[in-house]
């Protein structure tokens, strides 16, 4: 009898580990998961050149940035330049016209009228 509980015993054990053993569902659910991981690795390497491409685009756009904002700075100044250049190119005229105009009053004696001098007083004989 020792004999038939022994293979009793590993009856027992065998349909234990039989029962732990994953039945044709698990498998066919493994192959889901696996075909879903697939499917899911594809999208996110494609989700992933696409970032990729964005930052690089990013990237891009704050280096033209970058260079309009220089030029922006490189015109301020050659405008402000010439404003100044004209300001004082004005105010030269304006000095030069004051000069012609204190010169001339600053020559010579002053004379009114029929040309009689201001300053010195002439008698009348009669």
């Amino acid at each position: 009898m020792d004999g038939s509980r022994e293979k009793e015993k590993l009856y027992v054990e065998l349909k234990h580990i039989l029962a732990r053993q994953p039945g044709p569902e698990a498998a066919e659910q493994l192959q889901i998961y696996r075909h879903t991981l697939r499917e899911r690795t594809k999208q996110l390497k494609v989700l992933s050149s696409e970032l990729n491409m964005y930052e690089s685009q990013s990237q891009e756009y704050k280096y033209e940035i970058e260079r309009l904002g220089n030029e922006l700075v490189t015109l301020k100044k050659k405008y402000l330049a010439q404003k100044r250049k004209e300001l004082v190119q004005r105010n030269k005229n304006r000095v030069s016209m004051n000069n012609v105009f204190s010169e001339s009053k600053q020559s010579g004696p002053r004379f009114t009228g029929g040309g009689f001098p201001l300053n010195q007083t002439s008698k009348v004989k009669l």
